[in-house]
């Protein structure tokens, strides 16, 4: 089987994704499919032998809605669309209010004894009083056209939603106030207690609140996957014949090859051909220390080229880089719904019929019990304004703004609801490293002085020639050295070697730092700092020496510490008998080192984002209750996996 996620678009409420489902499980071929009304699409499961996915698309245009493809440039479409539909959630929002709040008032003021102009009292100009009514409610109306265009194609493709009950409801108690105002005009006043044009524009103004509201969040929903999109630069350089040319990122085909320089942006994923940097990809695994590259290693796309040139022949297009693939892997887990959404809607697709019939039936039987039409009129409508998704579109979600606002206050923010549930029966919690465990940047945490070299002189030498470098150790050891009140000397003639250190000169001496390939390349003898570098291997960290004229003067310990508090966190955790896990793209040596200091059992190294999924998903196979805890893009996809991210 194979598994396809589309986007769809025109979805306002739980029976239009219901409605979807119907209509792809009505496909032969169709094995199974998840709709998620928050993030517009459709995780799609079916046999590729005996259906096209064309047919697929078919068949939800069929339903009302509009089906496509995602890729980059529909996930941009998306995001201007989201805006769009915010902004005019906004403007109706207002329209609405500045009409609906009159109204009200003027329907419902004089019950509470408030001042009524003359000209429209009810008592003295009844015509007025429903007249102005009527204009105010037909202004009101208009501000929700969208609710009605949206009932009126789900008629015309025989479904019925939410903004069907919305719009029966509101335009039953208009034509009848019409009516009404009809009868007071002809002398009838007593109609004029028959008037419900503030339900139909109350109405209409509750639901464009929670439109509002959910505009809102569905713009927050894929912000992930819009920074992951845009890690990929939009440029590359390709060669063609020995020469540079700019071409567009979405042109790149595997077999071309490409140029990164310092400081560029790799576009895609690729082999390195040619040359050696060091790359960060920390947007990617989370690893706040650069990952050194040579010929043959392999490169990923929306990493960064810290230092060095290489050529890189392209392995995979945009689409299929690892920013896409995990945007890909985001999307799909936000598409898969827990049972109890499937639960929801399943009740939503009878939920409407239901109400309707039900509202027909108590106006029937209050006619055939002797009460006026005007009465049954008034039980029809407020049977159908009852069951309007008003608590769907406006209660809950102020009623969860206020809790997560009284959340915050304590430092605590809540997405929703559904994660306090779930939080209630967690059993394992999955920690990510770097960020999360870990402070995420690498500092200095031991510092030796060797062959009668002062600490002071020492520290100057270290931050003189480190301070000419951007790599991250460089700065760990700069800041260090700053810390402590080092001098700075006067440096010059300096060569920086990608992979192994710096070399310059200060105040004629020769000045190296770097690793133990740098100190051997130069004749310098590492033995008196040996232990130290091998104690700092074995603890998975990295150490880097200085050399002065030839002899090793001292050497910095450096590592991505844990954070100050890290130690209570996990030994509070674990006194609720909950079982914690590490996921890390570092290397296994500093991993478990880390986690045995962090008091962490279970530790999963050297992951890719998709690793990191896959053990969610394995956990959750296995039965377990799982809580994922990360802070990067990285973590993104298992986050959204988990049955609670954090």
């Amino acid at each position: 089987m194979l598994k396809m996620l589309l986007n769809i678009d025109g979805m306002h409420c739980a029976a239009c994704s219901a409605t979807v489902e119907r209509a792809v499980n009505k496909i032969e071929g169709v094995d199974g499919v998840s709709v998620n009304l928050t993030a517009g699409n459709a995780l799609i499961s079916f046999d590729e032998t005996a259906l096209k996915v064309d047919d697929i698309i078919v068949a939800i245009n069929n339903a009302g809605f509009k089906a496509s493809l995602p890729d980059k440039t529909s996930e941009s479409e998306k995001k201007v669309r989201a805006e769009k539909d915010s902004a005019l959630a906004v403007k109706s929002l207002v329209f609405s209010v500045v009409f609906a709040l009159p109204l009200f008032y003027i329907s419902m003021g004089h019950m509470l004894g408030a001042p009524i102009p003359e000209i429209i009292n009810p008592d003295r100009n009844p015509l007025s009083y429903a007249f102005t009514q009527l204009v105010l409610s037909v202004f009101v109306m208009l501000s929700g056209f969208g609710i009605y265009k949206n009932a009126f194609v789900a008629a015309v493709h025989k479904n019925v939603n939410m903004d069907t009950l919305i719009s029966v409801g509101s335009i039953a108690s208009f034509v009848y106030s019409v009516y009404s105002l009809v009868m007071i005009s002809k002398g009838s006043s007593e109609h004029i207690h028959q008037l419900y044009f503030e339900s139909a524009g109350m109405i209409i103004t509750f639901i464009l609140i929670g439109r509002y509201l959910e505009s809102s969040s569905k713009r927050k929903t894929n912000s992930a996957v819009e920074k992951l999109m845009d890690l990929s630069p939009s440029t590359a350089l390709v060669i063609v014949d020995g020469i540079e040319k700019e071409v567009s990122t979405d042109s790149l085909v595997p077999g071309d090859v490409i140029a990164v320089k310092s400081g560029m942006t790799v576009p895609v994923d690729g082999n390195v051909l040619t040359g050696n940097c060091s790359v960060d990809e920390s947007a990617l695994t989370g690893e706040s220390l650069p990952v050194e590259k040579e010929i043959n290693s392999e490169v990923f796309g929306g990493t960064i080229n810290l230092n060095g040139y290489i050529t890189v022949e392209v392995s995979a297009s945009v689409g299929e880089s690892a920013p896409a693939r995990i945007a890909d892997y985001v999307n799909r887990a936000q598409a898969t719904k827990a049972p109890i959404a499937n639960l929801a809607n399943r009740i939503a697709s009878v939920f409407v019929p239901s109400v309707m019939a039900v509202a027909v039936i108590s106006a029937v039987l209050w006619l055939i019990g002797g009460e006026s039409f005007a009465f049954a009129v008034k039980i029809f409508v407020c049977v159908l304004v009852i069951a309007c998704p008003c608590s769907l579109g406006l209660a809950t979600p102020t009623a969860l703004t206020v809790a997560m606002g009284k959340s915050a206050t304590k430092g605590i923010l809540i997405k929703n609801g559904e994660a306090l549930q779930r939080l209630n029966d967690i059993d394992t919690v999955v920690f990510d490293k770097t960020g999360t465990i870990t402070k995420g940047r690498p500092e200095v945490t031991d510092f030796r002085v060797y062959n009668g070299c002062s600490i002071n002189e020492a520290l100057s030498y270290f931050v003189s020639a480190e301070s000419k470098s951007s790599h991250p150790l460089a700065d760990a050891i700069v800041s260090y050295c700053r810390d402590n009140g080092s001098e700075i000397y006067n440096v010059n003639d300096c060569e920086f070697l990608t992979g192994l250190g710096i070399i310059c000169n200060s105040g004629g001496k020769k000045i190296i730092c770097g690793n133990r390939k740098i100190m051997e390349l130069n004749g310098v003898d590492t033995g008196v700092c040996s232990d130290f570098v091998l104690s700092a291997s074995l603890k998975g960290k990295t150490a880097v020496m200085l050399a002065v004229d030839g002899k090793i003067s001292a050497c910095a310990e450096i590592s991505d510490a844990l954070k100050e508090n890290c130690i209570e966190m996990i030994s509070a955790v674990k006194k609720f008998g909950i079982e914690t896990v590490m996921l890390t793209g570092d290397n296994d040596v500093t991993a478990r080192e880390i986690a045995c200091e962090a008091g962490i059992e279970t530790v999963y190294s050297e992951l890719m984002p998709e690793d990191k999924l896959e053990i969610i998903n394995k956990l959750k196979s296995e039965g377990k209750k799982v809580a994922m805890v990360g802070d990067g893009i990285n973590d993104a996809p298992s986050l959204t996996a988990a049955d609670v991210g954090m």
